[in-house]
């Protein structure tokens, strides 16, 4: 049986067969429709799109870890050789790690100038408060670029704080100085939201004016800024021991300035700035529960301050006093004379603190001064307000509302000084695990070490 070999196919032949196949290709692509062949584009192009984004990621990953084994490397030698900023070379652009740190950390100096910068703004902001309630439906007065003088002031400072011209960096930015950028952008956003609102709906007027909510983003994004130099020191090396009230006068500054913008919110339901005589059992209520909140805000930064420092003689006397004296203005400096009582709560706070010296292993006494400290300040308040206004209050009324002051101060101490918790407590109903008989073998590579 012989095999007979196919006849080779003619260029006509093979013409012929593409056209048939590419017009059965043309029939099942238009039998599919034109939908289905955009989606398997559509897939090819995310594919690709994917491939494209993880080999772009593995160049930019590559290069980061060249980079920062380049700088690691550098710094290492640099360590090595004991280089100091005296001996190094100024061309060189790497120091070691401790002169960073240095470097970008704020000193005392640039604390109070902070600090400085952030009372004209807390300045405008009372200034305005009580601009608007003389004149109640003003828009926008003086007193509003007093406050945004202020601000534009202490963001710039710290904006420019060890910064070269022309190369700003983030890492520049002094230590607690870094989350006042992010109050600096909230307030922008704050004030043009603001605008928009007020174009919308109009003016707010009286409690609208205080609990809106582009003016509550403006007070966050305030307070990010005031506490900076509160921050700074916080993360500080500096020990808890503090040697006077005048190196201590930035974070005294600072912390006053927070508490005197969150008391600015709630001046309707302050005593120092609400009215004198109440009228009936409701008003009696709401004047309670004012009182209880001004308390928070008078002890909550007394117990804030002692977790980190042993404060100074005259610390929380400037504190209290000073927010008392910024709320009087609220209402003309009618009830200037209740600052006698902020004044010597602030001193009560001190003397108990310098007695008592509070510390963790002494948080029995950090919680005394939370308890003695609103007992003087509000024993002493309602008996100024019955001597100097007249509004004698029922003896088991204001002698209740000391006690419960006192109160809120200890259950806020018990919350931030919590008692110690036995070791058993999370341990009990555990089984109790195996030890073995033979010593645990020491890992090859740490032997000799």
């Amino acid at each position: 049986m012989t095999l007979v070999p196919p006849a080779r196919a003619t260029r006509g032949d093979r013409a012929r067969s593409w056209a048939t196949r590419s017009s059965g290709t043309r029939a099942r692509h238009a039998a599919r429709g034109g939908l289905e062949l955009w989606i398997e584009r559509a897939g090819r192009a995310a594919a690709q799109a994917r491939v494209w984004w993880a080999e772009g990621t593995e160049r930019v990953t590559a290069r980061a870890r060249e980079r920062w084994n380049r700088q690691a490397s550098t710094q290492r030698t640099a360590a090595r050789r004991h280089l100091t900023p005296a001996t190094q070379h100024p061309s060189t652009p790497t120091r070691s790690p401790r002169h960073l740190a240095a470097e970008t950390r704020a000193g005392r100096r640039e604390d109070l100038v902070t600090g400085w910068c952030s009372v004209l703004l807390v300045l405008g902001l009372y200034l305005d408060g009580w601009s608007a309630g003389s004149r109640p439906g003003g828009a926008v007065t003086l007193w509003h670029g007093v406050l945004y003088l202020g601000f534009a002031l202490t963001a710039g400072w710290i904006l420019t704080r060890n910064q070269r011209r022309g190369a700003w960096s983030l890492r520049a930015v002094p230590a607690g100085y870094r989350l006042a950028l992010v109050g600096v952008g909230l307030a922008m956003v704050a004030v043009a939201g603001d605008t928009v609102w007020h174009t919308l709906f109009g003016a707010a007027h009286g409690l609208g004016r205080l609990i809106s909510p582009f003016h509550l983003a403006l007070f966050t994004g305030a307070c990010l800024l005031v506490s900076s130099a509160l921050r700074a020191a916080w993360s500080g090396p500096s020990p808890a021991r503090v040697p006077g009230l005048r190196a201590f006068w930035p974070v005294v500054l600072s912390t006053t300035l927070v508490v005197a913008m969150t008391a600015f919110f709630f001046q309707h339901t302050s005593p120092m700035a609400a009215a004198t005589l109440p009228a009936g059992e409701a008003a009696q209520v709401y004047q309670l529960l004012g009182l209880l909140a001004h308390n928070l805000l008078f002890i909550a930064p007394v117990l804030l301050l002692l977790q980190r420092w042993q404060t100074p003689l005259g610390t929380f006397t400037v504190m209290a006093g000073s927010v008392g004296l910024l709320l009087a203005t609220q209402t003309g400096l009618g009830l200037v004379g209740l600052t006698g009582a902020a004044v010597l709560g602030g001193a009560a706070a001190d003397v108990a603190v310098t007695l008592l010296r509070p510390s963790p292993q002494r948080r029995w006494a950090a919680r005394s001064v939370a308890v003695v400290a609103p007992a003087v300040y509000w024993t002493s308040h309602f008996a100024l307000l019955g001597a100097g206004y007249g509004a004698r209050w029922e003896l088991e009324i204001w002698l209740g509302s000391v006690v419960w002051a006192c109160l809120s101060g200890l259950t806020l101490a018990l919350l931030m000084w919590p008692p110690a918790v036995p070791l058993t407590a999370w341990n009990r109903g555990r089984a109790a695990a195996r030890r073995s008989a033979t010593p645990t073998p020491m890992p090859a590579r740490m032997v000799g070490r």
